[in-house]
């Protein structure tokens, strides 16, 4: 997303989202500790706070940066670098997109347990997913991933950006109604490094963020659907879940790649005769 030839300010983004997510956070703990938010509004306070305070943490801290250099007037040119339409043609992005949507309910087919909620949910529950997630991705695969890569190789990278994404969600262990209290921190951490890297392919892929956005809010879904082990230390059937998404990721990283070279191969031959 970020267009300006100056070096990226990674510092900055990572005191903006972390001060933006984790003063929420800090709010809502608060919160819960004096027992303001332990009714029904408390309840709709927090997820609120979650969701557009430290989810969006993110992406008000690549559009504060965006503004600040002047890269963007606006929500409209914001919003333009997040579909980014000019890059790449809407319908392989949205093919990609898909190819990954398929690999990741497979890995979860293949190896976790399936709940048994009903089948539309994971219609239903995407566009909640997006904003108690999937926005996140404007920072983490649009600017902070890109950054990096500047600097590092695309593993590691990845896994850099997968690490600092997983720390910045600690704070919400202290939070009570939060999912991730109920979670091994530890587990968490290889969940996002081997997501990160997921989710790295498919924006190297795309360039577009709003494939990100939504494979996020997909794999929350999953997660929603089907029992996946973060309770405790990566178990084996976790391991090969993990190994399945890697697998499947670079076979799509590959494929794609190799039908663009042979795209460009044909094009070339073209303009020589």
């Amino acid at each position: 997303m970020w267009t300006g030839i100056e070096r990226k300010p990674v510092i900055k983004y990572l005191a903006l989202t972390f001060l933006i997510a984790w003063a929420s956070e800090l709010f809502l703990i608060m919160g819960e500790r004096t027992g303001i938010l332990h009714d029904s509004v408390g309840f709709i306070v927090t997820y609120a706070v979650i969701g557009f305070g430290a989810g969006f943490a993110p992406a008000y801290a690549v559009y504060i940066l965006l503004k600040k250099s002047q890269q963007i007037r606006g929500i409209r040119d914001f919003c333009k670098l997040i579909f980014n339409a000019n890059h790449s043609s809407a319908k392989r992005t949205i093919l990609t997109t898909a190819v990954f949507f398929a690999s990741q309910l497979i890995a979860s087919i293949l190896v976790d347990d399936y709940l048994g909620g009903a089948w539309y949910l994971f219609i239903v529950t995407i566009p909640l997913m997006m904003i108690g997630g999937g926005i996140e991705e404007i920072g983490w695969r649009g600017f902070f991933q890109p950054a990096l890569e500047d600097r590092f190789s695309f593993p590691v990278a990845g896994i850099v950006t997968g690490a600092v994404w997983a720390v910045w969600h600690l704070p919400l262990w202290f939070v009570v109604t939060a999912s991730q209290s109920s979670l091994d921190f530890f587990a968490f951490l290889s969940f996002c490094i081997v997501f990160s890297f997921v989710l790295a392919v498919l924006y190297k892929l795309t360039r577009n963020v709003f494939a990100c956005v939504m494979l996020h809010a997909w794999s929350n879904v999953l997660g929603s659907m089907f029992e996946r082990g973060q309770s405790e230390l990566p178990d084996a059937k976790t391991l090969v879940l993990y190994s399945i998404e890697i697998v499947l990721s670079i076979a799509i990283y590959v494929a794609v790649s190799r039908n663009d070279s042979g795209l460009r191969g044909n094009d070339g031959g073209s303009s020589r005769e």
